[in-house]
């Protein structure tokens, strides 16, 4: 039987080798994210505090950010707003991809995280139909709810900014046990954030060692 997935949507690779092939030259300047086509992905140590803020899922449930969502699992974390076109498709593939790399290490030590940086159109029906869209499995959060709530997670991890359509392009990787946390910023591939997963996992087993 012919995997229903292939008929559905196309791998994430192709879905991102796609999509950024369409970007204009030299960057964006379409309503949906900042970025450039040709930026180089650059990652750092940050600092980042978990606001444990009620906020709902994509089933409308009330989850608490560092509590329920990240907790002693690693995370991947990056924002979106469900009507923008360009930069959160190629932001949700490059996820779409790791989710299958993580296979069952999703949501049992491994969160993925997306949070809608326009929270009064994301409620959650629009957000359950997004996260269907890239067969989203549990354990990859879509987080929306109340304005306030949401300003001050993004906020505390360094991801708000005033207008939602210039959302940046990055994602944070990070252990919600250790405290350590790296942005990549541009468009990481997936392989680059599975290698950072990888990285922390190993420092846990190691007792903080690289």
């Amino acid at each position: 039987m012919a995997n229903p997935r292939s008929k559905r949507v196309p791998g994430g690779a192709l879905v991102i080798a796609m999509l950024l092939a369409c970007l204009p030259l030299p960057g964006i300047a379409e309503t949906g994210g900042k970025g450039t086509s040709e930026e180089k992905v650059e990652s750092k140590p940050v600092q980042v505090k978990l606001d444990d803020q009620p906020l709902l899922d994509q089933d409308g449930k009330t989850v608490r950010f560092r509590t329920d969502v990240v907790g002693d699992r690693i995370a991947v974390v990056d924002t979106f707003f469900t009507s923008c076109g360009l930069i959160c498709p190629i932001l949700g593939a490059i996820m779409m991809d790791l989710q299958e790399q993580l296979g069952t290490r999703l949501g049992s030590d491994v969160a993925l995280v997306s949070i809608s940086v326009d929270p009064v159109t994301d409620i959650p029906p629009r957000m359950k139909q997004y996260a269907a869209q890239w067969e989203a499995r549990p354990g990859w959060f879509f987080l929306t709810g109340g304005t306030a709530n949401v300003e001050q997670v993004l906020k505390g991890l360094g991801l708000y900014t005033a207008n939602f359509v210039d959302h940046p392009s990055t994602f944070l990787v990070g252990d919600g046990k250790t405290g350590e946390w790296t942005r990549f910023y541009g468009f990481a591939t997936p392989e680059q954030l599975m290698e950072k997963v990888t990285e922390l996992t190993k420092k846990r087993k190691s007792g903080g060692k690289s």
